[in-house]
């Protein structure tokens, strides 16, 4: 097997359980927001799915975004602390 199938599946592996958990907390999230809105709607299932699935849409979206902000936080960080420690690399060298 190549070493990139080898990488590959051990990705898909190690993401598909934090992809599970997240997934799942999404859900309850979704399904219990929705009967704390909407607690006399919860009789009739076709208004709960459609309601339901518009939750779940803005859900993720909302999700998406905040780890895009994350991700982006993070690469500042390591950006500025990596210049930092260039230039302390070019004023602290001998020449």
């Amino acid at each position: 097997m190549k070493l990139r199938r080898i990488f590959s599946r051990y990705f898909v592996e190690i993401t598909h359980k934090w992809n599970s958990e997240l997934h799942s907390a999404i859900e309850n999230k979704v399904i219990s927001e929705y009967f704390k809105t909407f607690p006399n709607e919860a009789q009739d299932p076709e208004k709960a799915g459609e309601q339901v699935d518009k939750m779940r849409e803005f859900y993720y979206a909302r999700m998406m975004n905040t780890a895009a902000l994350l991700v982006t936080f993070a690469s500042i960080i390591i950006s500025l602390v990596a210049l930092v420690v260039a230039i302390a690399a070019i004023f602290y060298s001998k020449p």
